[in-house]
């Protein structure tokens, strides 16, 4: 139930001949969603030289796909230029996605922005990389629909990946956005590998000075993201969240109930001070999730699985304990899947993120890209390595072999999770037992005896 937000690109170079072709395009991808007062909202903003937002996500005359695409008839008309970037994605900023005009807590947020590309030269590119990284801030994923040739120029390349990184989707003209329109759903809301799926989930949360300001506030906007996309609630995921320093501050345990819904876990996100401290403890972070997360009293499942995902953009300090002696209760004793996610300059670390979590490693190489990871981090959430189920009984005596099997479904595996690794099947030899014609056992043999 995304707050969709589209904003679409009127300048002359569109081309009045292909103002009809573009708003077909838009009402297939509308009617793609189901859009009602307790499901998808959509916005609806225009620009040119100028941007204009044409309705809010909480005006209920637009709870309806109708009358979305009475909208889209009535607003894409007149073509004007230049074309400015900087003015769209302010008013995307400033008035789209504000809780004033309706934007939803604990709903995705998913911004596209339709263009070909050619941004003025008088663009504010400072203020657009602003307005990027506070919508990045509040939560907000960022798609484009790149079309045309002019969208692929080096100029044109540098500015919408700078706006949608991974999550730039080109098209060679507009003709061609009707055949687009699956490709483009599928980046909007991708098949979301979490729903009907429980796991406790731990989210270990770097707050050193060494992020910065602007770079936290980025991360946290990466946590919204990610907790608004999954499936939380009493009987289904349920997330605590630890931020780290020089010390370890626990946010809420898995068994705080007022946080068994989306919105007050992206309230909670929210209301995360941006003070940042001094040295990197990771050690701490970690034996506080072991001790007060992982544990009956801090909410743990037996019948969930439990993942934990540390994001940190720096190696822990030489005073800390010993990964090795946290880790294996972790993962080990309490079969947490541990996930890292190494920021920035991550090769003088990676070390240290292989030890806590093995092949589960992701970086990125700043806060602008965490976005990028937003499928990634989303499925290694709900995603748990398979467990052997107990073995079956052994079988009767067959020419002179019984065999017994187990399967990999104690938990089966999935998401990113790992297959088990051992036999399904085992077989030793044996002999029947002799019976007498009375049915009296006349010679018995201990198939135990044979091995």
């Amino acid at each position: 139930m995304p707050d969709l937000g589209l904003v679409v690109d009127t300048t002359k170079s569109l081309g009045y001949n292909n103002v009809p072709v573009l708003k077909e395009a838009l009402a297939l991808l509308v009617q793609n969603f189901d859009i009602a007062e307790d499901k998808t909202h959509v916005s609806l903003e225009t620009f040119n030289k100028k941007a204009q937002v044409q309705n809010k996500f909480n005006d209920p005359t637009y709870w309806s796909v109708n009358a979305v695409l009475d909208l889209i008839n009535a607003s894409i008309d007149k073509l004007k230029s230049p074309t400015r970037l900087d003015y769209a994605l302010e008013e995307a900023n400033g008035t789209m996605f504000t809780q004033a005009n309706g934007d939803r807590p604990g709903e995705r947020n998913v911004l596209v922005v339709f263009t070909d590309g050619r941004t003025h030269e008088s663009t504010d590119f400072d203020k657009y990389a602003a307005y990027i990284k506070d919508l990045k801030s509040k939560g907000v994923r960022l798609v484009v629909v790149a079309i045309g040739p002019d969208s692929k120029r080096e100029q044109s390349q540098i500015v919408l990946n700078q706006t949608g990184g991974e999550n730039v989707f080109h098209v060679a003209d507009y003709p061609s956005l009707d055949d687009a329109v699956n490709d483009v759903v599928n980046l909007i809301c991708p098949p979301n590998p979490c729903r009907g799926f429980a796991t406790d989930v731990a989210f270990l949360v770097d707050r050193t000075n060494s992020v910065g300001l602007s770079n936290f506030r980025m991360l946290k906007g990466f946590l919204l993201q990610l907790s608004d996309a999954m499936p939380i609630g009493p009987d289904a995921t349920h997330v605590g969240y630890i931020l780290f320093a020089k010390r370890a501050k626990l946010l809420n345990t898995f068994a705080n109930t007022e946080y068994y819904s989306r919105e007050n876990v992206h309230s909670l996100i929210t209301s995360i001070p941006n003070d940042l401290g001094g040295l990197t403890f990771i050690d701490k972070a970690l034996k506080k999730a072991n001790d007060s997360l992982f544990t009956p009293n801090g909410g743990d499942r037996l019948e969930a699985p439990n993942v934990l995902i540390l994001m940190t953009d720096g190696r822990t300090n030489d005073a800390s304990v010993p990964f090795s002696e946290i880790v294996p209760s972790l993962r080990d004793d309490k079969h947490v899947r541990m996930i890292a996610l190494g920021i920035g300059n991550y090769r003088q670390f990676m070390d240290q993120l292989r030890e806590i979590a093995g092949d589960n490693v992701y970086t990125a190489d700043n806060f602008d890209e965490l976005s990028d990871l937003f499928n990634e981090i989303l499925v290694e959430s709900c995603s748990v390595d398979g467990g052997f189920s107990d073995w079956s009984d052994w079988s009767d005596c067959k020419d002179g072999m019984q065999e017994r099997t187990r399967t990999c479904s104690n938990p089966p595996p999935h998401g990113n999770g790992k297959d088990c690794e051992g036999e399904l099947k085992e077989t030793r030899p044996c002999l029947k037992k002799r019976t007498s014609r009375t049915g009296r056992i006349s010679e018995a043999i201990d198939t135990m005896n044979l091995e």
